[in-house]
């Protein structure tokens, strides 16, 4: 994927260290940052983790400000702009939906992304940064839309899990029920109603939600281990086939425990 020939240092936190080697997660957005930059841009870097994705568009950019809200996770960011020597990356301590930028986006790079926008605040801080007025005219976002699928499946755990290492069985046709455009302002709280039609009987009817991420006209990504995961949340009954209405709600920036899922046949 072209990033040890970058040759960049990396120092961080063990709860970290999945995340950056989630290699295709790292590839899919080095490319749509290359593809995006031409050279000389200002750019945000919207939860910069460790910093890398900060450090990938410093390349090009004429100048970085990467935000970190968690102060831990920000002093490692910092060393390693540092130790990278970098001198145009700003490394900033802070919360993004309310920092005071000095000056607009040419292009936002914002990796606050999780399956169905639920338990991060990508929806919440790019809110903010539109309201605020920090976009440009032709200000480019990455990504640039989410899209997010639902699926009824046999639930093999009664509580909300993550579909990697179980795989439920899946009883449904998989349809869009929702598109996230990050250019505009979204709502934070959300409700569907959905119509499903169950192929067989199932003693645990579950619903699996998958995301889909465009980060720009040539890069899509589908799940990966570090980005939307599917996600499992078992109805704990039984359901026949046939039609089944599924009302689910939630709040983005939440957490699953913020789901509200039912259903009737």
């Amino acid at each position: 994927m072209g990033l040890a020939k970058n040759k960049l240092r990396l120092k961080v936190p063990q709860w970290h260290y999945s995340l950056l080697t989630d290699y295709e997660r790292l590839a899919i957005f080095k490319e749509a940052i290359e593809n995006t930059l031409v050279g000389g841009e200002v750019v945000y870097d919207l939860g910069t983790g460790s910093g890398i994705l900060a450090m990938i568009s410093a390349k090009k950019a004429k100048k970085v400000y990467a935000i970190e809200l968690d102060p831990f996770t920000y002093e490692y960011a910092k060393e390693n702009v540092s130790i990278n020597g970098f001198k145009n990356i700003e490394v900033i301590e802070g919360d993004a939906s309310l920092y005071n930028f000095k000056e607009k986006a040419d292009v936002i790079v914002a990796e606050l992304l999780d399956t169905a926008l639920i338990t991060e605040p990508q929806v919440n801080v790019l809110n903010s940064i539109i309201k605020r007025g920090y976009l440009k005219e032709n200000t480019k976002i990455i990504p640039q839309k989410a899209i997010t699928t639902i699926q009824l499946v046999d639930a093999k755990l009664n509580h909300p899990y993550y579909d990697e290492e179980i795989t439920s069985k899946e009883i449904s046709e998989e349809i869009i029920y929702e598109e996230v455009d990050f250019y505009k302002v979204n709502p934070l709280e959300v409700k569907y109603n959905i119509t499903l039609e169950a192929e067989e009987r199932t003693e645990n009817l579950g619903i699996k939600l998958r995301t889909y991420t465009i980060l720009n006209k040539d890069c899509v990504s589908g799940q990966t281990p570090m980005l939307n995961p599917p996600l499992i949340f078992p109805l704990n009954r039984s359901a026949d086939k046939g039609e089944i209405k599924i009302l689910l709600s939630y709040k983005r920036g939440g957490d699953l425990e913020s789901v509200k899922c039912k259903f009737k046949q």
